[in-house]
């Protein structure tokens, strides 16, 4: 059974306290939650506390709802609790839902408490509590899994500064019930797992915290497992995040320019690239669909948007050295991008995003393969630096990508030194695309295709992919060098 543990979010919708990111909280749980439910998969979810940074605030209720939203989405089951920075439990729970005391999830039994503050940030088991966890020494048998706020540890072997009043008592009652875990929050710095008399004790570090850490937990038998994972990036990797959409994008979500080039920092990029679709600035949203088959020349002068775009990237201190732009490839191999549009980019995305052979109700994969192949020989002489996800518009047809283009499209980005994007939006890259595109010498470029803010620089997929095709050195030996 696995399940992930997430501390300390301490979510405040006005600033940044410190180094806990407060103002970014909400992005980061996001973000989180979506690496959950498509990556990790667990069985279960715990959040241990300190949701909101000021609990008696006029925000908190409402930064508990935005928080709660993002909890709705995880595919697993949820146990959250409240910590000292959070409204009083009566309070917290008529927003988060309410866990019983004892919950049962593949085949453990999780025992949630909330115990009453003592000074210091300190806290105190209640003799109720400590009777109900005495009680469980007769239940069925099964890992049972200890969660509160604040950490209950042994005296020794760490250097967590909080502790229990009682929390001898509060031990004891967990030797004699056979608890298999002890799991808290509350220091951020976190406790990795330790043993003492047959019980394991663990304090997850703070979400809110560069490098925005949270953990995984696997308990089989009597073994305990636990992986950290972290949200940001290895700061040592150098990546650059090439394609991030802006608030003229028709699929954008909460694109926010000035927000997105303060996550991109916080999570370790090195740079980014904002590369807005060329189709959604030569076109309005309901002309978009046709401007494959129609060509630039088909563009209305008046939904021409391209001035309005360069001027967002200047008023936002973008430097001209990194304008970018996600060029559509019409039908006819074409770029649609006009020439003094062009001059002015320091990075081209070339992209496919449809095609004739797969603009009607039939799907005719063989006429697909032909016309991609076409499109692509007439469309990367004009000039990228990267091909977007190269094998999308299959995947968006509802058609297998043929593993016959693979070696045939590395071949056209080579001859063409183009890099092949990595890009996990509504995609997923084949593995034997880039493990062919590695062994030809094509390099590569990250693109996170952010429509949302938490995908802005989420590369741990990127990251993974590179690791099953067989690549084991630094990302910056295979990746496009970034001026």
């Amino acid at each position: 059974m696995r399940f992930a543990i997430l501390a300390d979010i301490h979510y405040s919708s006005g600033a940044a306290i410190g180094k806990r990111r407060g103002d970014l909280a909400d992005i980061l749980l996001l973000r989180a939650v979506h690496r959950l439910n498509r990556y990790l998969r667990p069985d279960a979810v715990v959040l241990l506390g300190d949701l909101v940074n000021d609990g008696k605030g006029p925000r908190a209720e409402g930064e508990l709802r935005s928080l709660r939203r993002h909890l709705d989405r995880l595919d697993a089951p949820v146990i959250v609790l409240p910590g000292n920075h959070d409204p009083a439990p009566d309070d917290f729970y008529r927003t988060m839902p309410r866990p019983d005391f004892a919950a049962d999830c593949g085949g453990i039994r999780f025992l949630s408490f909330l115990d009453a503050e003592r000074p210091g940030y300190n806290a105190e088991r209640s003799a109720a509590d400590l009777a109900r966890l005495k009680a469980e020494a007769n239940r069925a048998p099964g890992p049972l899994v200890c969660l509160q706020h604040v950490p209950l540890l042994p005296p020794d072997g760490h250097d967590c500064p909080y502790h229990y009043t009682n929390a001898d008592a509060a031990i004891a009652a967990c030797r004699e019930a056979g608890v298999t875990l002890v799991v808290s929050g509350h220091y951020h710095r976190g406790v990795p797992l330790l043993e003492r008399d047959g019980i394991r004790y663990l304090a997850a570090p703070a979400l809110c915290e560069a490098p925005f850490r949270f953990l995984m937990v696997e308990i089989e038998g009597d073994a305990v497992r636990v992986e950290e994972h972290t949200l940001a990036m290895p700061d040592e990797y150098g990546l650059v995040d090439t394609h991030v959409h802006t608030p003229l994008a028709y699929c954008g979500e909460n694109l926010d320019m000035r927000r997105t080039r303060d996550l991109a920092q916080a999570v370790g990029l090195a740079g980014m690239v904002f590369t807005e679709h060329s189709g959604h600035l030569y076109f309005d949203a309901p002309g978009y669909g046709r401007c494959a088959a129609a060509g630039l020349a088909a563009a209305p002068p008046r939904q021409r948007r391209t001035a309005t775009y360069f001027g967002l990237l200047q008023a936002h201190g973008v430097p001209a050295s990194t304008w970018g732009m996600e060029v559509d490839a019409g039908w006819d191999g074409s770029a649609l991008v006009s020439p003094g549009d062009n001059r002015r980019l320091a990075f081209r995305i070339g992209a496919m995003h449809s095609l004739r052979s797969l603009s009607g109700t039939e799907r005719d994969a063989a006429a697909a393969e032909t016309e991609f192949m076409a499109v692509l020989e007439r469309f990367l002489p004009h000039g990228f630096h990267s091909l977007a996800h190269p094998f999308r518009v299959f995947r968006r047809a509802g058609l297998p990508i043929p593993a016959s283009l693979f070696a045939r499209t590395a071949k056209l980005l080579k001859q063409h030194r183009t890099a092949a994007e990595i890009n996990y939006h509504t995609n997923e890259p084949p593995v034997d695309f880039i493990r062919i595109c590695l062994e030809e010498g094509v390099k590569l470029t990250f693109g996170s295709d952010a429509h949302n803010l938490y995908e802005v620089g989420e590369f741990f997929p990127h990251l993974a992919l590179l690791r099953e095709a067989g690549f084991a050195g630094q990302p910056g030996e295979v990746l496009l060098p970034f001026p």
